[in-house]
């Protein structure tokens, strides 16, 4: 009736939606539950390891506390036990004691995003992990955090041991590693933090 003002329901499409759509206010409702519900899975540990990790820098920043959680294991002995198993399970090598750098970055990359929304190849073999680099030993966009980075062997003509960069200082990458040991070893024992220098190694982002 004119002159008559409609009561304030408190549903915030009530004003906004006029009367004679009441299907299209429906789904404005559903849409406003699912975004909000969204909203809540973000900011929770669930969201991020279903893959819904809403900026890079969240996302360089899971990947990056996922892999500094590794340091440290170790393997048993040769590329064996659990340690190990656990990791090359990423790749579908368990119990083969293949050479598991690769696989450490799939395993950081599944724990950190979940296998559905994990960015890295799914490989075992390390120059797949710097294909087409942003930085070539000495040439390029400096590596960043959460970057990919391959180490080249002169001998082997290639990319042979693969990691992560966690920063950079001055010439150096600072790096966390699996398969190496104090020495740098591209078959070690366990996971490391380590020094490379930059002019010893290919890098790109996958995030």
């Amino acid at each position: 009736m004119a002159g008559v003002r409609r009561a304030d329901s408190g549903d915030p499409f009530d004003r906004r939606v006029p009367r004679t759509r009441p299907g299209f206010r429906l789904v404005m409702r559903i849409i406003y539950a699912l975004a909000l519900a969204s909203l809540s899975l973000l900011g929770s540990g669930e969201g991020i390891a279903q893959g819904i990790v809403p900026t890079r820098g969240a996302r360089v920043e899971r990947l990056m506390e996922v892999a500094r959680d590794t340091i440290g294991w170790k393997e048993e002995r040769g590329n064996s036990g659990p340690v190990v198993d656990k990791i090359l399970t990423s790749v579908g090598l368990e119990g083969t004691g293949a050479p598991w750098c690769a696989a450490w970055v799939v395993f950081v990359g599944d724990e950190a995003f979940g296998k559905q929304h994990n960015p890295f190849p799914r490989s075992a073999w390390s120059p797949a992990f710097v294909v087409k680099p942003t930085w070539n030993r000495g040439k390029g966009r400096l590596p960043g955090s959460a970057d990919a980075f391959g180490v080249y062997f002169h001998h082997l003509k290639r990319v042979a041991h693969t990691g992560l960069v966690e920063r950079i200082e001055g010439k150096m990458a600072v790096t966390i590693e699996g398969n190496t040991n104090d020495d740098g070893s591209r078959d070690g024992d366990g996971v490391y933090r380590k020094r490379r220098p930059l002019g010893t190694i290919l890098a790109r982002s996958w995030l």
